[in-house]
């Protein structure tokens, strides 16, 4: 298995959350594409908390935490098109682990970012 560098859940992420993240985290090493998923739903759960509808990732993001450029670069970092915002399933997982790992860093920026919103 490879060794990946997932840091604890981060602080403003709601305690409701914290056991899919770190089930997520736990599973990593042995599955990326289960982490992977699971961190997509994770990252559903946010926004819907959030009073966003969930289905679109790119969307709801726009309206949350609005075009932060932070934001834009990491969501096409890890291969989150305005396309696979809409179609969740079709995320592509071509670099496994680093996919991963890449989705657990984007939960802790956007969190980061949700956690000043004062709608939120």
């Amino acid at each position: 298995m490879t060794a990946l560098t997932i840091p604890d859940p981060p602080p403003p992420l709601s305690p409701g959350l914290v056991p899919l993240y770190d089930e997520g985290r736990a599973v990593a090493a042995a599955s990326p594409a289960a982490a992977c998923a699971l961190v997509r739903l994770l990252l559903r759960a946010v926004r819907v908390e959030r009073g966003r509808p969930g289905r679109d990732l790119r969307r709801d993001l726009d309206a949350t935490v609005g075009r932060v450029p932070a934001v834009l670069r990491a969501l096409d970092a890890i291969g989150l098109s305005e396309e696979h915002g809409r179609h969740p399933g079709s995320i592509d997982l071509a670099q496994g682990h680093a996919d991963a790992q890449n989705l657990f860093m984007f939960v802790h920026l956007i969190t980061g970012h949700l956690d000043g919103d004062a709608d939120g």
